[in-house]
């Protein structure tokens, strides 16, 4: 597995991810080296939140993009802390580094953000996403911080309800 984790096309990871195998996030868990590919992944993701904000134009686009990348800061900080705090995860550069990088990949789904853009159904699109994104966020978790699902849940869910209202804020006001 984690011998071909170099192999592996940031595409094939993220297709993998959106869809919910198991091996992208096992190889995020686990393998630094896809740390570029993580951080691209986050990156395009924020881009494509800018770019379904552009209704507001061009400071739509900015405070889309920024909102994008702070809130997915704030949901990988907060899952690592409630996995820590609550559940006894240990605390480490490694958890730490394996946390990030799977909920990188987990984002995948948020470039489907960019069609909130489309009048009338934007704001449903997202909400879509984020409920793909929760789900994701699940399964990414698991091989991280190993886990039972029900703790899973609840750090998931204690990383994406941040990012989901902050989200939430910035579509209104913008």
């Amino acid at each position: 597995m984690i011998a071909s984790a170099s192999k592996r096309s940031i595409i094939d990871r993220m297709v993998g991810a959106a869809l919910l195998e198991p091996e992208p996030y096992q190889e995020a868990a686990l393998a630094p080296s896809i740390r570029t590919q993580a951080i691209l992944v986050v990156i395009v993701s924020s881009i494509a939140v800018g770019l379904g904000s552009l209704g507001a134009g061009p400071v739509g686009f900015v405070l889309g993009a920024i909102a994008g990348l702070a809130g997915w800061g704030v949901y990988v900080f907060a899952a690592y802390r409630v996995a820590i705090a609550r559940f006894q995860v240990p605390p480490s550069a490694t958890i730490w580094g394996s946390t990030w990088r799977v909920l990188a990949l987990a984002s995948t789904p948020r470039l489907f953000l960019v069609f909130t853009l489309v009048p009338g159904i934007g704001f449903l699109v997202g909400l879509a996403v984020h409920a793909w994104l929760l789900i994701t966020t699940v399964s990414a978790l698991r091989p991280a911080l190993d886990l039972d699902t029900r703790p899973t849940i609840i750090v998931a869910l204690s990383g994406w309800l941040p990012m989901f209202l902050l989200w939430a804020l910035v579509w209104l006001l913008i």
